[in-house]
């Protein structure tokens, strides 16, 4: 298995025990900082090394998507082919852009390839950022920004560390993470919000607070919350700001990573993967299709809920709340229960009796969990 980046939708393949598994050191040291696991059967990559499989080589080159992130160039007697899942192609504050490496076929993840051609540039949006948090300073509110734990959140971090003199307050998950990009050589000034001095610090203000996404923070009566992503959130109050700064190449970097690698032929795949392809073929004359299939839902019989399965159940999620006041996402808890052994539906009921019992808030906006 040859791992992306450390995202959990990319990273999932460490959990399999006896497959062996290739990453980055970045991305594997991050992966266990984040998940508290340790990684097994394991073999480092390096950007610009190859890694020998029989008559195919494989070699990593950089993303620029977050620490560690890389595309995989597969060298075949047949031909080259590169798979990019996310990149990133500007620089940024921690990261250079992704590299470009001449392929015959191009597998390309197209996750906004519909989004606006034209976005404000990412130096603006920085002084932005920085300009509201001032803001709220100065109307002795506390500037609260929710974005990702991977990836923008030490970008975060290493803005307010350039352009202010604040302290920056960061949630224990957000400080595991950046203890990790520290050992890889990236400097960042922050304190982890566990500690005696962050709260002191956030009692009187004066300082920047950054949590993962779907952290409630509405309950701090002088925070105010900026969500800093891709993509602006489904709900969010009145109140509340938003700043597209994301970690993913846009519509116009996507195109122009095409051009630039120069494949014969461009495979794409997630989000809007089938109008991308017709772009490219458009714009290039180069044939580019999506690996995007339809599959038929399968049908599931019902079948009895067991009390002790169920009573079993609820033990294995209690022990997953380990961070009170965070907001544990429907889909991992799922996911998680299944992968021991759980059904769908008896993961569904067990969530809904538990709410039922005031163990648990169901957060409707982001569709999870909180212990209440």
């Amino acid at each position: 298995m040859f791992i992306s980046h450390v995202h959990y939708d990319h990273a999932l393949g460490f959990a399999f025990p006896i497959q062996k598994k290739y990453s980055t050191k970045e991305t594997k040291e991050i992966y266990e900082s984040d998940s508290k696991k340790k990684v097994g059967n394991w073999q480092e990559i390096r950007v610009g090394r190859r890694a020998k499989l029989g008559a195919v080589e494989v070699e990593a080159h950089n993303a620029g998507h977050v620490l560690g992130s890389v595309q995989y160039e597969i060298i075949t007697p047949e031909g080259t082919v590169v798979y990019a899942s996310h990149l990133n192609f500007q620089d940024t504050l921690l990261l250079r852009a992704a590299d470009v490496a001449p392929c015959d076929l191009l597998v390309l993840e197209a996750p906004y390839a519909t989004a606006p051609t034209s976005t404000a540039d990412r130096q603006s949006v920085v002084a932005e950022i920085v300009k509201w948090a001032l803001e709220c300073v100065e109307d002795n509110r506390v500037p609260s920004f929710e974005t990702d734990a991977i990836g923008n959140a030490q970008e975060l971090v290493r803005i307010f560390n350039t352009w202010t003199k604040m302290p920056v307050i960061v949630h224990p998950r957000i400080a595991r993470i950046n203890r990790a990009y520290e050992s890889s050589g990236v400097g960042l000034q922050y304190l982890d919000a566990s500690t005696e001095e962050a709260a002191k610090m956030i009692e009187k203000s004066g300082c920047i607070v950054i949590v993962p996404r779907r952290f409630d923070t509405s309950r701090y009566g002088n925070f105010r919350t900026a969500y800093v992503s891709s993509s602006r959130p489904k709900i969010a109050s009145e109140e509340s700001a938003f700043f597209r700064l994301s970690d993913q190449a846009d519509l116009n970097q996507l195109l122009e990573f095409v051009q630039e690698a120069r494949p014969k032929a461009v495979l794409t795949f997630y989000g809007a993967s089938g109008v991308f392809a017709q772009m490219v073929s458009k714009r290039f004359k180069i044939p580019a299709r999506s690996l995007e299939a339809k599959r038929p839902p399968k049908k599931r019989e019902s079948q009895e809920l067991d009390e002790s399965r169920l009573a079993r159940c609820q033990e294995l999620l209690l022990k997953s709340f380990q961070t009170p006041g965070y907001t544990y996402d429907k889909r991992d808890l799922v996911a998680l229960a299944v992968k021991d052994g759980y059904r769908i539906e008896e993961v569904d009921e067990t969530l809904t009796r538990m709410t039922r019992k005031g163990t648990l808030r169901y957060i409707s906006i982001v569709d999870g969990f909180v212990l209440a």
